[in-house]
């Protein structure tokens, strides 16, 4: 959930003294525009944000246990490119973490999952802008879109490795038997959990 501060440009210097001297709230800097991470939602929509946001951080943190990668919730800034952006996901992965510190908060560097939990109001930049900026991240292979209103996931998994010619294949899951395959996690994540005490799966079930 994203909402702009202002329309003006803002320093990259101006940006990291304004997300780090604001805490708890987070900050997402792209390219001179600056958006706080907690846009206005509804409150039933936050709520299912939030549950959605803590079982896929559950289910990965349970999944990847005893390996060397890390799970990450929503404050863990992620560097995306040389220059811009800095951006916050909703849940990130990284195998064998590495961070740079700028002003005092540890920012990713090599996340290899990114998932972002849709909202009505960040729905389209998820899937467009954001996509785009977050396909320039050399070791990120997988990218989930959880939607907050029905049960659907989109993945979109780099096929080819991590090689520049690599293409990114989208699979739509749509049913609470469905899996999601992350084989360089070597997991599977179901969707059943994911949308845990939701009540979305209820009404998957009716229809």
């Amino acid at each position: 959930m994203a909402s702009a501060l202002k329309e003006c440009f803002v320093s990259i210097e101006d940006y990291f003294t304004l997300d780090s001297e604001t805490a708890p709230e987070r900050w997402e800097w792209r390219n001179g525009d600056v958006y706080c991470r907690s846009g206005a939602q509804p409150e039933h929509n936050v709520i299912c944000i939030n549950v959605i946001c803590i079982n896929v951080g559950a289910e990965l943190r349970a999944r990847l246990r005893g390996s060397a990668c890390r799970t990450f919730p929503s404050d863990q800034r992620v560097k995306v490119h040389a220059g811009s952006p800095y951006l916050y996901p909703d849940v990130s992965v990284a195998c064998h973490p590495e961070f740079t510190t700028i002003n005092g908060l540890g920012t990713l560097l090599n996340p290899i999952l990114i998932v972002e939990v849709l909202s009505t109001t960040t729905a389209q930049n998820d899937r467009g802008t954001k996509f785009m900026q977050y396909q320039t991240i050399a070791s990120l292979t997988d990218y989930l879109l959880v939607d907050s209103s029905e049960v659907a996931v989109l993945h979109f998994r780099k096929e080819g490795g991590r090689k520049e010619d690599s293409v990114w294949t989208p699979r739509l899951l749509e049913q609470a038997s469905d899996a999601i395959n992350l084989p360089d996690l070597d997991i599977r994540l179901p969707l059943a959990e994911i949308y845990l005490d939701t009540g979305l799966l209820a009404e998957t079930k009716q229809a």
